[in-house]
């Protein structure tokens, strides 16, 4: 089967797809003339929606996340290009400006707050047009229905590896562990008898294929099902079962050294002997957590997340010896729950702000915070001890005088084409690294480089809603990997019941289907197949994503009825072109050979002045709780300043 024409797939039909024009607010009615600052009109136009329709961030589709124009005024910063005109003082004067509104920067504010007092007059300033950085949410609203889904941070992962700071900020903001681990019902769509797939094109594999997994199924099994040679056949069951020791005479650290050094991709053809076709099948196993497939992942790394053609290598779960640091939680973790909120760490940004800025989400706990109406307008209040101001880039963070005695610092922001400035006593940089490098006047020679050294992991969410999900139930199949196209997977959102909110439970009913891409390219060291994501993520346009996602539905659920042009009612594409945190590997990654404080990294985060580094980058480690921890270091840092 070839491919559908755009008149089959549906890429003419009216869905909710451009509320935004290219992501960006349109429109005059939106515009208020409540602003209480010089300055602020673009902010309370930001913050003036109250639910539901277009404006109200959460629900508006197309093109999200880092969308369009949200990177125009940092990429100008970046290359010495921006004007900031006549700078505005607004008069404002705080304790503590933070730039960046994700979950480090709202939890840098929370922490500051304990340590300097719950009078403490904070700012957070966020270039995107809602709170929660990479936690956000999509909403989506299908006769009748509402549903959640992540647009970005999944879940809370392996709580028993954080910190007391970490764990203790969950607590204090009302999240029971207990409760969330038993939100996710994995075993619901199993339940209706649905299971996972593969799907096969025919461009690469010369017909369409959607090759279903049997519950309880072998891997020598399903192999046998694959379009494959005799040969790919046979590699991708050994890869999965076998028990041969592919580095025989090597103890557990020589062994553990071998893997350290040499790719994945590299261990399974030159010691498992395992060939093109059983490559390309596996070959994104690992782009989930590292954004690369798996010849850019060290074999090491590979087998501490339970990868696939270790089990004869009896290795002991320990850390690898002779690297300066092991985050892999894995190695460590006790925990066996999925502690996952129904639009994901959305909701522990909302809890957060529930709690710094009460009126916009009336305290709620986390029962009812899933369901509750941000209620915008409040967030940047002139009332406030604490302002999250939306859409407002900064772009220059300097002393008021020496970094060594100087009382204060200086921010200014971009808002709307008009410059504004705030003083502050002490500021925190909660963005990404290489952003501070480039707007924080003055910082050494030997930091700037070292902000500059990682590169953010491109990520991209797609979120389909259907009118129904029948065509999955009369297939039998509930999430499906693609080996060889443009989407990595596609599956239906996870069935969760938190509070009021329960997901669909009736094929009949609408539902949410999920899409993953890691755009990279292989060949190059991780960090510039970052950089060439990156790139590409930027270039391509809504429409292109939008065409991928049901042409692979339509091919692959075709058999079962689907239909993309009467099927899909709206489509959210989350952007993310500078994801994850850059986390250190030992293949291209000399640095992690030395102790923590020597990395880049460390040497990124130390305090300079009254300005102190936090964000996941300043702990090489993508996770919600890296995040948190780092926030905890740098308001620790500014009790020194």
């Amino acid at each position: 089967m070839g491919r559908f024409s755009d008149h089959e797939l549906g890429m003419g039909r009216r869905i909710k797809r451009r509320d935004f024009l290219n992501g960006m607010a349109i429109g005059a009615g939106g515009v208020v003339a409540a602003a209480a600052l010089p300055g602020l009109t673009g902010t309370a136009a930001a913050n003036t929606y109250a639910g539901g329709g277009n404006g109200y961030p959460p629900s508006t589709t197309g093109l999200r996340g880092q969308q369009a124009g949200s990177f125009d005024v940092g990429h100008a910063v970046r290359d010495g290009s921006f004007d900031p005109g006549q700078i505005r003082d607004t008069g404002e004067d705080y304790d503590l400006v933070v730039v960046g509104g994700g979950i480090s920067g709202l939890a840098t504010a929370w922490f500051y707050r304990q340590a300097f007092g719950r009078d403490a007059r904070i700012l957070v300033l966020e270039a995107l047009d809602d709170f929660g950085g990479h936690a956000r949410r999509n909403e989506f609203q299908v006769r009748g229905e509402t549903m959640l889904s992540n647009g970005g941070t999944v879940n809370i992962d392996s709580p028993s590896t954080f910190s007391r700071q970490a764990l203790g900020l969950l607590q204090d903001i009302g999240i029971d562990l207990d409760r969330l681990g038993r939100v996710t019902e994995s075993g619901f769509y199993p339940s209706l008898g649905l299971k996972s797939g593969y799907f096969f094109n025919s461009e690469r594999y010369g017909t369409d294929q959607l090759v279903i997994r049997d519950t309880g199924e072998s891997w020598t099994s399903i192999a046998a099902r694959l379009p494959l040679s005799d040969k790919g056949k046979s590699d991708v069951a050994r890869v999965y079962t076998a028990q041969e020791d592919y580095l025989p005479g090597l103890d557990d650290a020589q062994k553990k050294d071998v893997l350290a050094r040499i790719s994945y991709e590299r261990y399974l053809r030159e010691k498992a002997g395992v060939g093109d076709e059983a490559i390309e099948f596996l070959q994104r196993g690992t782009s989930g957590l590292w954004g690369v497939n798996i010849g850019a992942v060290s074999a090491g790394d590979a087998w501490a997340v339970g990868q696939p053609g270790f089990a004869g290598l009896k290795l002991a779960p320990t850390p690898f010896p002779g690297i300066g640091r092991t985050p892999r939680m894995e190695l460590e973790a006790t925990d066996e729950d999925y502690y996952y909120f129904p639009d994901g760490n959305a909701s522990v940004a909302r809890l957060l702000v529930s709690q710094l800025v009460p009126k916009v989400f009336d305290n709620e706990d986390m029962e009812h915070i899933v369901t509750a109406k941000a209620k915008y307008g409040h967030l940047d209040a002139p009332n406030e001890r604490i302002r999250i101001r939306l859409r407002s880039t900064a772009v220059n963070v300097l002393h008021t005088g020496a970094p060594g005695g100087s009382r204060g610092v200086a921010v200014v922001y971009s808002q709307d084409g008009k410059s504004y400035r705030v003083q502050a006593r002490h500021a925190v940089m909660a963005c990404w690294n290489s952003v501070s490098s480039y707007i924080v006047d003055g910082l050494p020679a030997e930091q700037v480089a070292a902000m500059r050294y990682g590169a953010k992991v491109p990520l991209l969410y797609a979120r389909v809603a259907l009118r129904n999900w029948q065509p999955f139930v009369d297939l039998g199949v509930s999430r499906v990997t693609t080996p060889s196209m443009y989407w990595n997977s596609f599956g239906l959102n996870p069935a969760t019941r938190l509070g009021a909110y329960e997901s669909p439970r009736d094929p009949a009913q609408p539902n949410i289907v999920t899409l993953s891409k890691t755009p990279n390219k292989p060949g190059l060291p991780a960090r510039a197949q970052h950089r060439a994501g990156r790139g590409e993520l930027i270039r391509t346009p809504f429409e292109t994503f939008e065409r991928e996602i049901r042409d692979v539905m339509a091919r692959a659920l075709g058999p079962g009825g689907f239909d993309p042009a009467r099927d899909i009612t709206a489509i959210t594409v989350n952007r993310w072109a500078h994801g994850y945190a850059y986390e250190y590997n030992s293949l291209d990654d000399p640095a992690i050979f030395l102790p923590e404080e020597q990395q880049p990294f460390a040497i990124a985060r130390r305090r300079f002045g009254r300005i102190a580094i936090a964000n996941s980058d300043a702990g090489a480690f993508a996770y919600t709780h890296g995040a948190i921890d780092q926030a905890y270091r740098a308001v620790n840092d500014l009790m020194e300043a």
